[in-house]
């Protein structure tokens, strides 16, 4: 930085604090960001300081004008700028300083909400990630607003004119940003008015996501709004008729218009930073390939009440973020639409015309509890054909429900997925109380699987070859030899270019009496062969585990049980997007053979996990007896790419994926994400 700016901002920070009105301003927003703060995080009940900066750009559209009013009207009021002018200083370093010094004077109010995630880490566990994002966001957000503060206080000799001028500015930037708005607008200017709102390019940020459209964007707003003010203070030294005052009107049109370019060409580069832990708001690699690839536009639309309670409204939002993710990579195949209605009749029919299934809450007001009407649910079109999701009450699965329903409706032809399965695939006994479905097997999987693909139960008896319509196949449920023909079929299958998950028990598990024997089997023997290993052990993780119900109806107690794990993504591998923990129960290790070449860890657990071989004793014990010094990371399942195109998918274990262990896990997730991957 020139010393002449740095020089000029200390002057203006110095007055700035040589004045009460600068106490009385950071005092005023310390109070009122904390007492809007708080009241939304008691509602939400969530340990993140998003609510902080979704009010953010409300209170600077009063608290920027506020700072900048007198940056230059003051000076002409007072007469000071030209005794300023007169010293060997430029104008655009005056401009250039005193924007410093405002945005130096902001940040230092920002600097006052720090205590909020300080506090919210001891008792939370805080995104740090995304509190950075969010933080940058407001520097983004406040350079941009201080510019064009900056440019009001250059319209006028009188303050209070320069903060109703920025006020107004301030607030047309920030409002046409909003659904109310943008569906007042004519559909063909909705994205040009969506674009040009500093909330739009605002609100991405505070989900800790730094995208180079938007700091372009705010880049952009305080070039134009900078060139707009050395125009007005340049223009009151310069005749109108003289050939400087021509160059200097041609050089500022020339400026705004190469700054506007320069954004519209980064929105179309593309760009995007994810700082939060695991990258929640970044789609997967399959669904961006699946979305850039459409043919035709895709619409996706958000239909939700305008009250929801402060549960809804979190999945509100994150359904809202998912599918302008799905805009924003899209590059022009998606287009997200969000709807908010209340009670009115037009909108009821409207809702229910698409397919929107309305609900009731129990909404707490003034402690009472009030059962209320409402909606949230989605539709997406493409061309005649739309589907839908009548009512969003989970969001854990979101990506994979809407790439599922677009590849539904705008896919023809149907990629097929064939089962082969053993006699254990009719499903168990339930002799610790999950409480799921008996003896339905692999059902509910295969009805998930069903919204985007073709399953077919194949039989291979007598057959020496894989149907050529099928895309992937997978092999559950065999708890000895899968078949004469059919290994030998599977293997021609995975050689020629497709695609193979194999569920593998090296370890049979009698559920009713808790029983375990090794199994050498033609399953684990093929899969060996193919460099992935199913060990005939017994894996077990004592820190991170699913609790087994005990006792009888009348006095039942929870345990904790090791060998029903709880594990984690391995890698980056796409199949592990918006997975958290995959419960893993009698887990046998998968050892990815030396020399083995494009394979992976998929899933493993924490380094507190051993295994248990030839003696096995897998019954719920309290004092469970362990050798520390054997405890480490442990792989359970792994996946290989086969000379020919084929994929291949590996898990020790062949019961995960059962009615019993689907239900309210991350389970379903995982088991429909490997799927897409292979295919």
């Amino acid at each position: 930085m020139p010393r002449r700016i740095w020089i000029l901002a200390r002057k203006e920070l110095k007055a700035f604090f040589d004045s009460p009105t600068a106490y009385v301003l950071l005092t005023v927003w310390a109070a009122v960001t904390a007492f809007f703060f708080f009241r939304a995080a008691y509602l939400i009940g969530e340990a993140s300081i998003r609510p902080l900066f979704e009010l953010l750009p409300w209170l600077l559209l009063f608290f920027v004008p506020a700072v900048t009013m007198r940056s230059l009207a003051g000076e002409k009021q007072d007469g000071t700028l030209e005794i300023l002018l007169s010293h060997p200083i430029s104008e655009a370093e005056v401009l250039a300083g005193k924007l410093v010094a405002n945005v130096l004077f902001l940040l230092t109010a920002m600097l006052s909400t720090l205590t909020i995630p300080l506090a919210l880490s001891l008792g939370g566990n805080l995104d740090i990630g995304m509190v950075v994002g969010q933080y940058a966001g407001a520097f983004f957000f406040i350079v941009g607003l201080s510019a064009v503060g900056l440019f009001a206080s250059a319209t006028s000799r009188n303050q209070t004119t320069a903060f109703i001028v920025a006020l107004a500015l301030c607030f047309i930037l920030v409002v046409t940003g909003l659904d109310f708005v943008l569906m007042a607008v004519p559909s063909a200017l909705t994205d040009t008015v969506r674009q040009l709102s500093a909330l739009t390019h605002f609100e991405s940020m505070t989900r800790g996501v730094i995208t180079l459209s938007d700091v372009a964007y705010f880049a952009a707003l305080a070039a134009v709004f900078m060139t707009l003010s050395y125009f007005l203070v340049r223009r009151e030294r310069e005749s109108i008729n003289t050939g400087r005052y021509r160059t200097l009107r041609l050089g500022t049109a020339l400026i705004s218009v190469v700054s506007i370019l320069a954004a519209l060409i980064a929105t179309n580069i593309g760009g995007r930073l994810d700082l939060t832990a695991g990258r929640v708001y970044s789609l997967s690699s399959t669904s961006v390939k699946m979305v850039r690839q459409l043919p035709d536009p895709v619409t996706i639309t958000l239909y939700a009440s305008r009250e929801l309670p402060p549960e809804a409204e979190v999945a509100y939002r994150d359904v809202r973020d998912r599918i302008v993710d799905y805009q924003a990579v899209s590059r022009g195949r998606v287009k997200s639409v969000v709807k908010r209605a209340g009670s009115d009749p037009k909108d009821t029919q409207r809702i229910s015309e698409a397919g929107i299934q309305v609900v009731q809450f129990n909404v707490l007001r003034q402690d009472e509890y009030q059962v209320k009407q409402g909606h949230l649910g989605l539709t997406v079109e493409y061309k005649d054909r739309r589907e839908t999701i009548p009512f969003v009450s989970q969001t854990a699965d979101l990506e994979y429900q809407l790439t599922g329903l677009i590849r539904k409706v705008s896919v023809v032809e149907r990629k097929k997925i064939g089962f082969i399965l053993g006699d254990k695939a009719g499903g168990a006994v339930d002799p610790m109380n999950m409480g799921g479905s008996q003896g339905s097997g692999y059902l509910g999987w295969q009805e998930q699987l069903r919204g985007q693909y073709d399953v077919e139960i194949l039989d291979m008896t007598d057959k020496k070859e894989v149907p050529a319509d099928v895309g992937v196949v997978v092999l559950a449920g065999f708890s000895g030899d899968v078949g004469t023909d059919t290994i030998p079929a599977v293997s021609g299958f995975l050689d020629g270019g497709g695609s193979v998950l194999a569920l593998v028990d090296a370890v049979n598990v009698d559920e009713l009496s808790l029983q375990a024997t090794p199994v050498d089997s033609d399953l684990t023997k093929f899969v060996a062969e193919r460099g992935l290993e199913v060990e005939g052990k017994i894996v077990f993780d004592m820190q991170s585990n699913q609790p087994v119900a005990l006792g009888d109806e009348q006095s039942q107690y929870r345990l904790p049980y090791p060998f029903w794990m709880k594990v984690g993504p391995a890698s980056d591998n796409p199949a592990f997007r918006d997975v958290g923990a995959v419960t893993i129960p009698w887990g046998q290790p998968v050892k990815v053979k030396k020399g083995t070449k494009k394979a992976e860890p998929l899933l493993r657990t924490t380094r507190f996990a051993g295994v248990q071989e030839k003696n096995f004793d897998i019954a719920p014990r309290p004092d469970m007896a362990v050798n520390p010094n054997d405890l480490k990371t442990r792989v359970v399942a792994a996946a290989r790419e086969v000379d020919g195109g084929g994929r291949l998918v590996v898990v020790g274990n062949s019961v995960f994926l059962t009615d019993k262990f689907l239900g309210g896990s991350e389970n379903g997730i995982f088991g429909a994400n490997v799927i897409d991957w292979l295919v």
